[in-house]
């Protein structure tokens, strides 16, 4: 690529939160299905089912304002990528991974995609996709088409 590729940009959104949504919406159903445990007799499952209920609403939260997040752009350089706004360099990038529309850029030194980082393309996905699959290949970046671990 050349010094041009500042100049390409293309549109992101967050992932698609169904999938994640479901996964935290499951434990709410089963902690609230089983009859009120009375706070004298079992103090301290009293009150860690309603901690995690709470922290399960605070994350379902979390998950719905990420997902309605106005789109970001992603621009191309030639050795670093801007990412909402976000420079991040070639080297500080340990992995890509594609999980079907997904993508989530690992940076160096980390287990788990950071929410920023992950985004699926809006328009063009295929001439997008490959744009990526050749900027990596420059760069020598690994590229994995697997499941990911992301923060919610």
């Amino acid at each position: 690529m050349t010094g041009d590729s500042l100049a390409i940009t293309d549109r992101i959104k967050a992932p698609n939160p169904v999938r994640v949504l479901i996964g935290v919406l499951i434990p709410i159903i089963i902690l609230a299905l089983p009859p009120n445990l009375d706070p004298d007799r079992h103090f301290y499952l009293y009150y860690i089912r309603l901690v995690w209920i709470g922290l399960s609403i605070a994350a379902c939260l979390f998950i719905l304002i990420n997902a309605l997040r106005k789109e970001g752009q992603l621009q191309w350089g030639t050795d670093s990528l801007i990412i909402r706004k976000k420079r991040i360099s070639a080297q500080g990038i340990k992995a890509i991974y594609i999980d079907g529309p997904i993508v989530g850029i690992l940076p160096a030194g980390k287990w788990i995609a950071p929410v920023n980082l992950c985004f699926r393309f809006t328009e063009d996905t295929v001439a997008v996709r490959k744009r990526l699959m050749y900027w990596a290949e420059e760069n020598e970046i690994r590229i994995k088409y697997k499941r990911f671990v992301r923060w919610l």
